[in-house]
């Protein structure tokens, strides 16, 4: 303010030192975003994911905003960060830590799903963090439940929904708890599991995510759209502090508009 009321330099740059000053003061630096899957193509084409499946009928297609992925019930085909046991696609794949927390968003509809035991699902998906703790969620098309970790692989908590409406979801880890959000709306929560009792490939591995059919009981037929990764989520500013960061900005310009009046 003292450089613009000697003439040193202009109101408007001021205005925009003050405003930098803020930001480097008040803005924590984000978490890694990586969007793991643009929603063209299939996502095996793109750096992050690969593809694989077992057994059946699997079949994959692009489609408009997406990929379309069918299976049949003796198959097993889904999209994991991990090509084989700890050979991750991509070596640049962030830590997930649940004492900073990190999410999973991706868009899906399940046109079609068929199961034949109440413990399995035709689409599912995990994210597992660096201490192998997470959570595995089964869609059917009228319910998003919980894969229990005692008794191990059971149904356990879940909520009535129509997935065949495509949606926005949101898997967030933070410290001992998951919540599963359709865009801004809560839809489940609740604590997370560890699988590694299962003692073998993947529920053993670290840092690992999976969408697709996992089971030779299920079957589906599902589009799934955009797939982002975000760590650390106490690195990414709240709405509340983009709002006060805008407020300070406004002020900064004021007080420099009346110091120089």
């Amino acid at each position: 303010m003292l450089f613009a009321l000697q003439g040193l330099i202009s109101p408007s740059t001021a205005v925009i030192r003050i405003a930098t000053l803020v930001l480097l003061l008040a803005q924590p630096s984000f978490g890694e975003f990586v969007l793991l899957y643009d929603g063209t193509g299939l996502p095996a084409s793109q750096p992050w994911l690969g593809f694989a499946g077992l057994g059946g009928f699997a079949q994959q297609t692009s489609v408009a905003d997406g990929v379309k992925l069918q299976t049949d019930l003796p198959a097993s085909a889904g999209y994991s960060n991990y090509l084989l046991p700890s050979v991750l696609k991509n070596a640049a794949f962030p830590t997930l830590n649940s004492n900073l927390g990190f999410e999973l968003t991706f868009s899906l509809a399940v046109t079609a799903e068929n199961h034949i035991s109440n413990d399995r699902a035709g689409f599912s998906a995990i994210i597992l963090g660096s201490d192998r703790k997470g959570i595995e969620l089964g869609f059917w098309t009228n319910e998003i439940w919980a894969q229990a970790s005692t008794p191990l692989f059971r149904h356990a908590e879940g909520v009535s929904i129509d997935t065949t409406v495509r949606r926005d979801y949101r898997i967030q880890i933070l410290n001992n708890s998951y919540t599963l959000f359709d865009a801004a709306n809560v839809l489940l929560t609740g604590s997370t599991r560890n699988y590694t009792a299962f003692n073998s490939f993947p529920y053993t591995q670290s840092n690992f995510l999976f969408l697709g059919d996992d089971t030779s009981s299920g079957a589906a037929d599902i589009a799934l759209g955009k797939v982002a990764l975000q760590s650390d989520l106490t690195a990414v500013p709240e709405p509340t502090s983009i709002a006060l960061l805008s407020c300070a900005f406004l002020l900064a310009k004021l007080w420099v508009r009346k110091r120089i009046c």
